[in-house]
């Protein structure tokens, strides 16, 4: 094992393997594209690429104030 390893919690990763195991091919491409995949990776596993969480930290700020005025 390294360092890098990343281990996830047994119900996040049975959605993940789950819904990639259940991607359908894009109907456009004929084919299950990097995008379809990329939006598992967020949407069911919650694994975001390290350039948006400046982006994502400023979304669930926003979303807290939102809930707070409310």
């Amino acid at each position: 094992m390294t360092q890098d390893d990343i281990f996830l919690p047994y119900d996040r990763y049975t959605r993940l393997t789950a819904a990639l195991a259940n991607l359908e091919p894009c109907p456009f491409e004929g084919r299950i594209t990097e995008d379809q995949i990329k939006r598992v990776l967020g949407e069911a596993g919650d694994i975001w690429p390290l350039e948006i969480r400046g982006d994502v930290i400023i979304a669930q700020l926003e979303d807290t104030e939102k809930k707070k005025r409310n």
